[in-house]
């Protein structure tokens, strides 16, 4: 009868700890939409996107090719997070993770692979351990926003 019991409860305990612990896509979704397309959201970027959890998907126009961004958030350091003004006067976020934490592609109008070609702009192709794009809005509003998905989307666990 206790072994009963105890798996009960342990089964309610896990049941509700796991429901509990799921990722609110609807904050990741404004979060992220603001900290890349400002007060827009993602209207400013893209209207293709796909959020499963911590991993965001979206395909961006970028001149003549469409470019393909994936941020997998659970892969996040963001006690390395920053921001730096580029050569071109633009202030951009950066954040360290492990590999996958950014992948980046780009696809012609054919769809032909261009993703070589994204050196120019200062983009690594494929899996990086960097993520890197412009911030559009005040570094204190940007900066809410991503506390709110660092709450959500915690990334990986260090001291320093």
């Amino acid at each position: 009868m206790f072994k009963k019991i105890f798996v009960f409860f342990a089964f309610l305990f896990f049941s509700f700890s796991s429901a509990f612990s799921r990722v609110n896509e609807d904050v990741v979704h404004d979060a992220l939409g603001f900290m890349l397309g400002g007060d827009s959201g993602w209207g400013a970027v893209t209207n293709e996107y796909e959020i499963d959890g911590c991993v965001t998907t979206y395909v961006q126009p970028f001149g003549d090719m469409n470019l393909i961004a994936i941020y997998d958030f659970n892969k996040a350091l963001w006690n390395s997070a920053a921001s730096q003004v580029g050569d071109d006067g633009v202030e951009y976020f950066i954040l360290n993770g492990e590999v996958g934490v950014q992948e980046v592609y780009a696809y012609d109008a054919d769809g032909l692979d261009v993703s070589d070609g994204l050196w120019v702009f200062g983009l690594e192709a494929g899996q990086s351990t960097t993520l890197f794009f412009p911030i559009l809005v005040d570094i204190s509003r940007f900066e809410n926003a991503m506390y709110d998905l660092m709450d959500e989307c915690p990334g990986i666990k260090s001291k320093y």
